[in-house]
């Protein structure tokens, strides 16, 4: 792809699969494709029908051997369908995080996974470009998993991604990725067609070269099997049904080239095959229990921009009981057991993951107080989570309020408004 920048690549492929996230495809495509790579009917049926949309070239979750408890990090990861498999072998003990470059793809991820009851830290979607460090910390990951993605990014994303896999993967830890291969150099009529490249062919190297990547990134005795799957199953599965603007059986792609993927015999040109590779037992740097580098990256960016403050003296002033304000203490840790007289204590995620339920206490009251140590982290998070949900469903609420320099303020000002708690605070999961 010497004619386009590695940069127009990455747009292009980032403009297609947000709009495969917003139309998704067929159910009788989707589910012929998945079946026809390695997916059981039992194991779709056992995840959100949202999540799969034939856009994978193999079942790399069935040869991962994952346990429970285990962290695993799927690159590319679209509607989740590879995290939600996942999820169910490693357990709630485990973490599960699914990186995806379009915004699109990780809004309908999170849908599914919301509608599932899985949330972070247990199942995390985080956007993120393959291209650029991952937002993961080193020596973090047991098990990497990609499907169908790798191709797509361009050569110097290629080289790069498999630095980034090796740096996260913990001593030990593994990779399996399954992966379109070009079976020979492919003619400039395929790759330099972006049609083609968008549709997971173009942008294919042989095992040769995709060996070399990976040694160069650290990984020794890489394994390649062939799937032996019929490619052309994205041509003939479209007869089910529309098939998604892209891997492979892409048909709506406007490009300035006119050939047409519908007349090429995909298997000639590509395979698809599964990678194994394990990163070296022999490192003896630490192991990260927290994988991701920020623990709200797993959660939707806040819109709102206009929440007020309000100094410790005027919160002081204001009438506090259980109708007219609620106080939420959304701190990370319990600062000795000590918080605000009257606050509601919990961790921010908790708040984010049951925002519906926590609408419904709090949407009788006048206003909303958060806080957090020094209100400059969690505690406007939250505000803005609940001004969004607000905003997004349309709903009247409670004034929505930020304690201004957060507990430590209150504390030095007001000693004596300062309760200690004996219950058990509970803690974010991603104590900072």
């Amino acid at each position: 792809m010497a004619k386009y920048t590695d940069e127009f690549l990455v747009e292009r492929v980032n403009e297609a699969y947000s709009s495969i996230a917003k139309a998704g495809a067929a159910p009788t495509y989707a589910s012929e494709v998945a079946q026809s790579f390695g997916y059981t009917r039992e194991q779709l049926e056992s995840i959100p029908k949202n999540s799969h949309m034939g856009l994978g070239c193999g079942n790399p979750t069935v040869t991962a051997t994952l346990k429970p408890g285990e962290t695993v990090l799927d690159l590319g990861s679209g509607g989740g369908i590879d995290i939600f498999l996942a999820a169910s072998k490693i357990g709630l003990e485990g973490k599960a995080i699914g990186l995806d470059m379009s915004a699109d793809m990780i809004k309908r991820a999170r849908a599914n996974a919301g509608m599932r009851g899985l949330f972070p830290p247990n199942v995390s979607f985080v956007q993120c470009s393959l291209t650029d460090t991952l937002p993961i910390e080193s020596n973090s990951i047991d098990c990497v998993l990609s499907n169908c993605v790798i191709n797509l990014l361009p050569q110097s994303g290629k080289n790069h991604i498999f630095k980034e896999i090796y740096r996260v993967l913990k001593p030990g830890g593994r990779l399996v990725l399954d992966d379109i291969i070009a079976k020979v150099e492919l003619p400039s009529v395929i790759r330099d067609n972006m049609k083609h490249y968008i549709s997971c062919i173009g942008g294919a190297i042989q095992v040769h070269e995709y060996n070399e990547i990976m040694k160069s990134a650290g990984f020794k005795d890489s394994m390649f099997v062939d799937s032996v799957a019929d490619l052309n199953i994205y041509l003939m599965a479209a007869d089910a049904g529309p098939a998604p603007a892209a891997c492979c059986g892409s048909n709506s792609i406007n490009t300035e080239t006119s050939v047409e993927t519908a007349d090429i015999d995909l298997n000639q040109w590509a395979a698809s095959y599964q990678i194994y590779a394990m990163k070296p037992n022999n490192s003896v740097e630490a192991i990260c229990a927290t994988p991701l580098t920020k623990w709200w990256d797993a959660f939707p960016a806040v819109q709102a921009t206009n929440i007020a403050r309000i100094s410790p003296a005027e919160f002081a002033a204001m009438p506090r009981d259980n109708t007219g304000m609620s106080v939420i203490d959304v701190q990370a840790g319990d600062y000795d057991r000590s918080h605000v007289k009257g606050s509601h204590h919990l961790p921010a995620q908790t708040f984010h993951n049951q925002l519906p339920a926590f609408h419904e206490q709090l949407s009788g009251a006048d206003s909303v107080v958060f806080y957090c140590g020094d209100s400059v982290g969690r505690a406007p998070r939250c505000a803005g989570w609940y001004q969004d949900f607000l905003a997004a469903n349309d709903v009247p609420g409670p004034q929505v309020l930020i304690l201004e320099g957060g507990f430590r303020r209150w504390a030095a000002e007001f000693p004596g408004e300062v309760e200690s708690v004996d219950s058990a605070y509970e803690r974010d999961p991603y104590h900072m």
